[in-house]
């Protein structure tokens, strides 16, 4: 299976506003022999974003710039095949939201903000 390149996805972003829609199926997100799946690691203009599954089976979200840090989290070990993955960006919030095969509504979580 040749996994792909969700890197691409955040290629001539805004840091400051944004969205991205995109299913991943790249088995290793749900194979519990793989400790951590990094999906993407970005630096996109002032910011850096991170998106990868921990050994919890958590889907996180990083996004860092020089002045704060913002972190969201969702439990996704119920999850199995395919994952549709939203992310929404903008100055005041990030958003990371997801839903498995056959769901019609996506579960959201808002990023807590740490300041630097």
């Amino acid at each position: 299976m040749v996994s792909t390149d969700y890197s691409q996805l955040l290629v001539g972003k805004s840091d400051k506003k944004g969205e991205v829609e995109f299913t991943i199926a790249d088995a290793d997100l749900f194979n519990k022999d793989v400790k951590e799946f990094t999906v993407f690691y970005n630096i996109v203009e002032e910011s850096r974003f991170k998106l990868f599954r921990n050994n919890k089976f958590e889907l996180i979200l990083v996004h860092v710039t020089e002045d704060w840090m913002r972190q969201a989290k969702i439990d996704i070990s119920k999850y199995s095949g395919q994952l549709a993955v939203k992310i929404t960006w903008n100055v005041q919030c990030d958003t990371l939201s997801v839903k498995g095969s056959g769901e019609e509504q996506y579960t959201t979580v808002k990023a807590v903000q740490i300041d630097n």
